[in-house]
């Protein structure tokens, strides 16, 4: 698998023009919808004085924009198939930036957090159906390139969303969060308008009304007990109801869906043993690597005494290693293939993972810098492969089952990963009665475990697993 006949050879391997300008205008948007669910975090002492409430109060701001992302994804590629998808996509930009301006003028916190959650409505619709239009532009052997353009700028996001927060509020004031959407969101309008490729609505597309219905509550209810159990004081109840309620939520879909001709979420795509090996590998991938955007800043603040300005410093370092395996993400694939690639990689980030629960980074400045690049080095890859590899053997016309029901799961993992770590981090510190840096050792390391079994599950892969995807198209 690994090694190239003498055709493919001298074939070339780089994207089209037009897909690659498709890429990098769908990866913009992406930037967009991921920054919102982590710039707000440093603006919320400055909105709370603004808006006579309190901290607290207005974290869930955040909570009511990831819940908002989470409703209208399972049943995002039935409306791409009818409305048409650069329709619908334009239009949730549209949305996302006019609430984006009506967020900047909220004189309340109550008001505010219905605003932001209708703007995660509307950031429910831009990832999904972005990535649809690039999965129907791009041809076989250029997903993989276009793919690891697609997702580059939407894992930054989340990475520098809390350091460029900070300096946003500090210069410019907490509306601005919301009002630099503007325009972005006009900028990216008018290049999909000239650039990117339309496909047709069929209004006969039956929508399974029902089956949104379960799933979106389903998804919303697990997300929702999941990112209460990461806070540092929750409502046991309220976790547990909200996650019993997600969970019979989506059993009822299940037992839905083998009744219905179309449904929302085709399950019939878990026998496709590709996008099944995405779901299960990936998932547990995204657990254990889902809440280091927040548990890295936690370790060099709390537990290395750093500002929080070195802090959000140091935390880019990750965002770096994966922007430069974005020059190599298409050549290692190809060369070494998705099984090998997927678990030589996720042992290097196991690897990472347990050396910064080892080093000091007083003492070893060099080596944890190395190590945080690595991180996110192979964070990058890794994403990248599962990305593609859920397509690998999926048919053009199941493209948008196969794109909601990828990111369904893709949504809930992350926010299992937040959970999991908050709730490693606080079990090590209350239950076991440890100082700070011991509870964040014990955390760091478990989840280096987590990451290592990812690494394993993959090593059980095929040879051939998403060989189509690594073809060349060869010189004619």
């Amino acid at each position: 698998m690994s090694t190239l006949s003498s055709s493919e050879e001298h074939a070339t391997p780089s994207l089209s023009p037009p897909t690659r300008r498709v890429a990098w205008i769908v990866s913009a948007v992406f930037f967009i919808e991921q920054l919102d669910s982590s710039i707000v975090a440093p603006a919320l002492p400055a909105m709370a004085i603004s808006l006579g409430s309190d901290v607290i109060t207005l974290s869930a701001t955040i909570t009511a924009y990831l819940l908002g992302l989470t409703v209208l994804i399972p049943v995002s590629g039935k409306l791409a198939e009818r409305f048409g998808d650069k329709a619908l996509f334009s239009l949730a930009i549209t949305v996302f930036m006019l609430l984006s301006i009506v967020c900047g003028f909220a004189r309340d916190a109550q008001t505010l957090i219905i605003l932001r959650f209708l703007q995660g409505l509307a950031g429910a619709l831009m990832a999904p159906v972005g990535r649809l239009i690039v999965l129907r532009s791009a041809a076989k052997h250029e997903l993989v390139e276009a793919m690891a353009l697609v997702i580059l700028l939407a894992m930054i996001a989340p990475v520098i969303g809390p350091f460029l927060g900070g300096v946003i509020v500090t210069w410019l004031g907490w509306p601005w969060i919301f009002w630099v959407n503007a325009p972005v969101c006009l900028a990216a309008l008018v290049l999909i308008w000239q650039f990117l490729p339309a496909t047709a609505g069929d209004r006969s597309v039956k929508l399974d009304k029902t089956g949104s219905l379960l799933t979106g509550l389903g998804f919303t209810c697990l997300i929702y007990g999941l990112i209460s159990l990461g806070e540092a004081q929750h409502d046991p109840w309220r976790v547990v109801v909200a996650i019993v309620a997600g969970i019979l939520f989506i059993l009822g879909y299940v037992l839905h869906a083998q009744r219905v001709i179309t449904p929302v979420l085709n399950l019939s795509l878990l026998r496709l043993y590709s996008f099944r090996a995405a779901i299960l590998s990936g998932s547990m991938f995204r657990i254990a690597v889902g809440g280091l955007p927040f548990l890295l800043p936690v370790t060099l603040q709390k537990g290395y005494g750093y500002s929080p300005l070195y802090a959000g410093l140091v935390v880019l370092i990750p965002a770096a290693g994966g922007l430069s395996m974005k020059f190599f993400s298409t050549r290692l694939l190809r060369k070494l293939g998705y099984r090998n690639g997927l678990t030589l990689h996720g042992l290097l980030a196991a690897g990472c993972l347990a050396l910064v629960a080892i080093l000091h980074p007083q003492d070893a400045v060099i080596v944890y810098v190395m190590t945080l690049f690595g991180f996110g080095w192979s964070r990058s890859l890794q994403m990248n492969a599962y990305g593609t590899l859920a397509y690998a053997d999926v048919e053009k016309p199941r493209l948008p089952a196969a794109t909601s029901f990828f990111l369904s799961i893709q949504n809930l993992t992350t926010a299992l990963g937040v959970a999991l770590a908050a709730l490693l981090l606080r079990f090590f510190s209350d239950l076991l009665e440890k100082s700070t840096l011991d509870s964040l050792y014990w955390t760091w390391l478990l989840l280096a475990f987590l990451t290592l079994l990812s690494a394993l599950m993959c090593l059980l892969m095929p040879a051939s697993t998403g060989k189509s995807l690594l073809l060349i198209k060869t010189k004619k």
